[in-house]
């Protein structure tokens, strides 16, 4: 099974307790910031001065303490692939962040961009990456569902909308379909016996779970 951290730890140290325990994929937040350097933040704008983070608020001027896209993969350990999942709402936020990206890596091998617009998947497949489809929101499910053979090496799914059945009309469009983000034991059990192919964690926990599992 394809084990993926979520939310790639600011640390060396972390990094390699996670891929020791199962993890090889890690996942970054991508933005594009003012200088048109690649940042890892799951911060969004509220308003002109706040910036959200699920129940977390900051200040808008601490986005510049956020690490480059560069500083986060230097933690990853080798052999692990980098997942990058592409946080800009609007279109022209989205096609700076696409150009940064195609610009600045030259070698996309280790990457995998994630993101739920065809149009810039299919822009960053024609530039060498390798691309996971994603879907967060029942609407978006069913979006996906709608569509024939998908071009994306996987889907990436909220793990609260998948079933068996859910999973067996994704793998009739792609290959590898991705639970997110899955923290506890039991549900991380449940969604593998529905025959996903990966599973994103926070927790180590659920990493050695599935790591031992052998599959």
């Amino acid at each position: 099974m394809l084990l993926v951290a979520h939310r790639t730890p600011r640390s060396r140290a972390a990094c390699e307790v996670l891929a020791a325990a199962g993890a090889r994929v890690f996942e970054a937040d991508i933005q594009v910031d003012d200088q048109h350097r690649i940042v890892v933040s799951h911060y969004l704008p509220m308003g002109d001065w706040l910036q959200r983070d699920n129940w977390r608020v900051r200040w808008h001027t601490s986005a510049a303490h956020d690490p480059t896209l560069d500083d986060v993969v230097a933690l990853v350990p080798s052999g692990c692939r980098v997942s990058l999942d592409i946080k800009e709402r609007t279109d022209e936020g989205r096609r700076r962040l696409i150009d940064a990206l195609i610009a600045g890596f030259s070698d996309r091998s280790r990457f995998v961009v994630c993101g739920g617009r065809e149009p810039d998947l299919e822009r960053l497949r024609a530039a060498g990456f390798r691309t996971w489809r994603s879907a967060g929101r029942p609407a978006q499910l069913r979006e996906l569902l709608a569509q024939g053979p998908l071009h994306d090496d996987a889907v990436s799914v909220r793990h609260s909308l998948l079933t068996p059945d859910v999973v067996a009309r994704l793998h009739q469009q792609v290959a590898t379909v991705v639970a997110w983000t899955v923290n506890d034991l039991r549900r991380a059990r449940r969604v593998r016996e529905f025959g996903v192919d990966g599973i994103t964690t926070d927790r180590p926990a659920v990493l050695r779970m599935l790591a031992s599992a052998g599959t």
